[in-house]
């Protein structure tokens, strides 16, 4: 019997396929996920060919206009083309991210107005009510969401919890099991909703500070990820290349053209665009995931300066014999 007709071969080969199939349909269940909340109205296999549509088009559009404009190989289309590609796809999360930021930064007030109600003697869906009138923006829209389910019949414990999963916000969970465990145990809420909304505050003044205290280091891995490093393998390049077409010109030789260099500069670029890129997320947002708008952003503008020096310097130095 061949390898292929064992029965254990293939009952594994079924469980492998099957474990795949499931794990893309989770994942593609994930990122519709994603596509619902930030409000597109496309479906995820839709945005997702879309997106490779838009990367290949970007490809072949610079590819085009590098052939124009610089006379040695490039990087540039592949590059562009894939940094359309995470940008397409990491739009709906980057949607999602600033809608829960906003969402963050609107709760702390809202759980003051939900308090006060409280205080009052009112009820909690009257408390929901208040804060669905507020217009907090899209937490308003939330709100009226599990307002709506306790008016169809779901107790308060269904209604924010189902609330807190689709924010998908860790502190938003968080906050909703203190109030339903001070709910269940009969504690002062009103009291609990004051002390949760000061130290929601709290926390967005941290994050603030945290953004002003590292705009310096912020600005300087722009300024060295897109622009000195970009210009200064630009620089080096050109007069290498530039000394080799002075030395095959005194030869009467055609001046030879080292992809190899080429190719690997401009790798390095990349791999410097992507660590920079890493890191400016890291510092800004705490979060590696939002480098997906940092690095395609940056990317271009390495290659631009990169490719601006080398012509700059390479006329420079051609031209100066």
């Amino acid at each position: 019997m061949s390898p292929l007709e064992d029965p254990t071969n293939k009952i594994k080969n079924f469980l492998y396929e099957k474990y795949y199939q499931l794990t893309e349909a989770m994942l593609i269940q994930k990122y519709q996920e994603w596509i619902d909340f930030s409000q597109i109205n496309y479906p995820a296999p839709v945005w997702i060919g879309a997106s490779v549509a838009m990367c290949i088009f970007t490809g072949i559009i610079s590819f085009a206009l590098s052939t124009l404009l610089i006379s040695e190989f490039t990087l540039i289309p592949y590059s562009f083309g894939l940094a359309t590609l995470i940008l397409m796809l990491g739009y709906p999360y980057l949607k999602k991210e600033a809608i829960i930021d906003s969402i963050e930064k609107n709760f702390s007030d809202a759980l003051k107005q939900m308090a006060d109600t409280l205080k009052a003697g009112d009820t909690y869906e009257n408390a929901l009510r208040e804060v669905v009138e507020a217009d907090y923006g899209r937490l308003s829209e939330e709100m009226q969401l599990a307002l709506r389910r306790m008016e169809d019949g779901e107790n308060l414990d269904t209604a924010l919890t189902g609330f807190a999963n689709r924010i998908d916000s860790i502190r938003i969970k968080r906050t909703v099991t203190i109030i339903l465990d001070s709910i269940k145990t009969g504690s002062s809420l009103s009291d609990i909703l004051n002390e949760i909304a000061d130290d929601l505050r709290d926390y967005q003044r941290l994050k603030e500070d945290r953004k002003t205290s590292t705009t310096m280091q912020f600005l300087f891995l722009i300024a060295a990820g897109g622009f000195i490093a970009p210009i200064i393998f630009g620089e080096i390049g050109s007069v290498i290349s530039g000394f080799s077409t002075i030395g095959t010109r005194e030869l009467n030789m055609d001046a030879p053209k080292d992809i190899f260099l080429t190719t690997i500069t401009q790798l390095y670029i990349i791999i410097e665009v992507i660590g920079s890129g890493m890191m400016m997320a890291l510092i800004r947002e705490g979060k590696v995931n939002k480098s997906i708008i940092y690095i395609p952003l940056l990317l271009l503008v390495a290659f631009v300066m990169y490719h601006l020096s080398k012509i700059v310097i390479t006329s420079i130095v051609v031209g100066s014999i």
